[in-house]
């Protein structure tokens, strides 16, 4: 029996690696036009991008970088490449034509859909409609005109037969070339004949493919997508070990293991990898998000900044030792090292963690908290496996991203995760993790995501700021025996209800809320102004937050 998909460590909470900007509008809408790419499995010619206008791409385009994202992505690069904020010039010099074009997409009323109609140099044509869902994570819609539903968690093998020319025998001669296959589906489509689509946990040898199925064939063309993610789905994938973190707490005292060993074993049964690899793959990302928060304040590097988007990292500082800070302790290297975090260096790749950069954003406050008590790089570790935890329980019950559940998704998941995570480091119980969670949580209920173009970061930047740097208090009122009341998971359904019945304008549409305000309206009339005269090239990494 096959496993239904379920929400893992390195795919969904931590992940993708990319440069700085953000999970949704930045990476997620990268790894799209890669797999326009896969698809159309030439260098193009031609990149014709359809946006809805009523879509949340078209409330902040430009804003996010999510133009330079779909054009690099399609060139080829990966979401952590520096040259996707030179996809313009590098398109030009491949001597491939690039247009965006507003209109109404009908093949997906998702708030983040996009479509892609690309001709490769051998005038060869493909068509991928797409959505990304949040934290960089994306899905399929249609390819080439026939419904296709896939995360890039696998090798797709695509065959397309206009003219229904494949017989029987060589369906049967094909089976036995494919290597694992996780599952299929025959897809008919009126006047467009049918598509076989193979979800493969290993590469297939495309050319002999080619060659056993469209010799003398006409219409019949092989295209493989490749995987996105880390974590490649097999057919042998355990059961989710849990969805709540009543039922983690349950399994951690049956077995008398803590948390995040529990955590460990939840990533070995959605990855199938050792548990060597999966703490080493853990460790890895902790080094980046120690890198992320501190680069600005200990490397040789330029923080890229823009009428509309100082350095934030840089005032700190400068503030910090002046004397007239009114804030010290934990609370002020939290703001230290989230404002490191959220600084937007070229090059200096950022973990989102549910939202761009957010990652690091948890763990500024879990090392905030680190450097004050003075414990280990392990006892970090630790914090991280248990906010992975409850990221995945968020990502299980709800969709923890700005487009459909407002800044309580993202800012307010980050901020239960850095909770929890700072009394797995504290040495606090498991219930006491969750009422961290669940009370930080709580206070960041009902939240809208309405970034204002122009308006130095806010009011995404006071959000994140506040999350960040009050998860050592929720960590603390845990342990002083403050219970939360609602357990995690309802207080997850809570906020995913409440957001989910937030207007559209107020989905990171970039439309109402903060952005309707008599001031946002002027910040977005001199951004769109600067917008309109600078070139992509010139334009800093798009970090609102």
């Amino acid at each position: 029996m096959t496993v239904a998909a379920y929400p893992e460590f390195f795919n969904d909470v931590f992940g993708p690696i990319m440069q700085p900007g953000s999970s949704s509008h930045f990476a997620g809408p990268c790894r799209l036009g890669l797999l326009a790419g896969h698809l159309l499995g030439e260098p193009p010619s031609r990149i014709r991008i359809l946006l809805d206008e009523r879509g949340s791409f078209a409330g902040t385009f430009g804003i996010m970088a999510e133009d330079r994202a779909m054009v690099g992505g399609v060139l080829g690069f990966e979401p952590d490449d520096e040259r996707l904020f030179r996809a313009f010039e590098l398109a030009e010099e491949a001597g491939a034509d690039v247009s965006f074009e507003f209109t109404q997409l009908v093949e997906s009323d998702h708030p983040n859909a996009v479509k892609f109609i690309l001709t490769g140099r051998s005038g060869r044509a493909a068509e991928l409609v797409g959505n990304s869902t949040g934290g960089g994570m994306v899905e399929t819609v249609m390819v080439n005109g026939y419904p296709l539903h896939t995360i890039g968690d696998t090798y797709a093998l695509l065959v397309l037969d206009a003219q229904r020319r494949i017989d029987e025998e060589q369906l049967a001669a094909l089976v036995p070339e494919l290597p694992e296959p996780v599952a299929s589906s025959e897809v008919p489509v009126d006047g467009l004949g049918v598509m076989r689509a193979y979800m493969l946990a290993v590469a297939p040898d495309l050319a002999a493919l080619n060659g056993l199925l469209t010799a003398g064939l006409p219409g019949v063309s092989v295209s493989v997508l490749k995987p996105l993610l880390p974590v490649i789905s097999q057919l042998d994938r355990m059961p989710q070990l849990f969805d709540t973190m009543t039922g983690w707490r349950e399994i951690a005292a049956r077995e008398d293991l803590p948390l995040w060993e529990v955590a460990v074993r939840y990533e070995m049964d959605a990855s199938g990898w050792p548990r060597a690899r999966i703490i080493d793959r853990m460790r890895m990302l902790a080094g980046l998000m120690r890198r992320q928060t501190r680069a600005v304040y200990e490397e040789d590097v330029v923080v890229p900044t823009s009428p509309f988007k100082p350095d934030f990292a840089g005032r700190w500082a400068e503030h910090s030792v002046s004397g007239r800070a009114v804030t010290d302790g934990v609370t002020a290297q939290t703001i230290k090292w989230a404002y490191g975090a959220g600084s937007g260096i070229p090059g200096v790749v950022v973990v989102p963690g549910p939202m761009g950069g957010g990652a690091g954003y948890i763990y500024a406050a879990m090392s905030a908290v680190q450097d004050a008590r003075g414990l280990s790089d392990d006892d970090v570790l630790r914090g991280l496996f248990v906010a992975a935890g409850i990221g995945a329980i968020s990502y299980t019950r709800s969709v923890p991203t700005g487009e459909v559940t407002g800044c309580t998704g993202e800012a307010g998941t980050c901020g239960a995760m850095a909770a929890a995570a700072i009394v797995e480091m504290a040495g606090g119980s498991p219930e006491q993790a969750e009422n961290a969670a669940s009370l930080a949580l709580q206070a960041f209920t009902g939240m809208p995501c309405d970034p204002i173009p122009g308006g130095l970061c806010q009011p995404c930047r006071s959000r994140i700021l506040a999350a960040t740097c009050t998860a050592h208090v929720f960590a603390d009122l845990a342990m002083a025996g403050h219970e939360s009341v609602l357990p995690l998971h309802e207080a997850i359904d809570v906020a995913d209800k409440i957001g989910r019945n937030l207007p559209p304008e107020l989905l990171c549409a970039s439309a109402g809320g903060a952005c309707a305000a008599p001031a946002a309206q002027g910040c977005r009339a001199d951004f769109e102004a600067w917008f309109a005269e600078s070139r992509p090239e010139d334009r800093p990494p798009a970090s609102l937050i």
